[in-house]
């Protein structure tokens, strides 16, 4: 449940994120780190135990978008340090709560992360990471929904807030060339993904109204933000 105290600390960031996004876009230059072939996920045991969970789990059009956001992340990436393997189990299961498997066994006033984070951590520690490794993705998952994710909390949550926040709202995708974006969402449809998770975060939002996203909601007009996106056209 947000406190006050919380509720202005996100209207805080958001309004330093909203500056440092106008100043940007007036001197704003596309980026290319590195090419959409060269992005090759990682297969280990625990991947391909992340990717099944989260198939399985999950309606088509929100498998793609994990995947979809695990490219984003990587393409916006400017960090050469940072756990691919973490960062890959992240994304896929970020939105593990809110699938009905995962989602019925959900308390009314937690939030959606905590089931991802909860079934991601236990999947690491299953598959032998150390306690702390484990702990990176479970975190990484629960800050996600963040409007900013600070340093302090590791390159591989602040790749998870940037992909699924490219994915769902377009940030930052107008810095990639058109030609990135066309060739992740040709591999990746997205499966009239705007109007699919628009469902789903208003039913969150509706389900835990002191939760964080229904606070973007209402407060930061999160919905609109993914319904007008203009990098997306579905």
């Amino acid at each position: 449940m947000l406190t006050s105290r919380h509720r202005l600390a996100i209207m805080a960031e958001a309004a330093l994120l909203r500056a440092k996004s106008r100043f940007g876009a007036r001197r704003r230059e596309t980026i290319r780190h590195i090419e959409v072939d060269k992005i090759i996920p990682p297969d280990s045991a625990l991947c391909k135990a992340a990717e099944a969970l989260c198939a399985e789990a999950s309606p088509p059009f929100l498998f793609n978008h994990s995947i979809r956001a695990y490219f984003w992340a990587r393409l916006l990436n400017d960090h050469p340090i940072f756990d691919d393997e973490a960062l890959y189990v992240a994304v896929l299961l970020h939105d593990l709560g809110l699938t009905e498997r995962h989602r019925a066994a959900l308390d009314k006033a937690q939030c959606f992360t905590l089931p991802a984070a909860r079934a991601a951590t236990g999947l690491a520690l299953m598959h032998g990471w150390p306690e702390r490794r484990a702990r990176l993705v479970g975190d990484a998952i629960c800050l996600h929904i963040n409007v900013v994710v600070g340093k302090r909390h590791g390159r591989e949550a602040q790749l998870v807030r940037l992909g699924s926040g490219a994915d769902v709202a377009g940030f930052g995708l107008e810095r990639l060339a058109p030609d990135q974006r066309d060739e992740v969402v040709r591999r990746y449809p997205r499966l009239n993904m705007k109007c699919e998770i628009s469902d789903l975060l208003e039913t969150e939002t509706e389900d835990c109204p002191c939760s964080r996203i229904a606070f973007l909601y209402r407060k930061l007009q999160f919905g609109k933000m993914i319904r007008r996106t203009p990098i997306f056209a579905e």
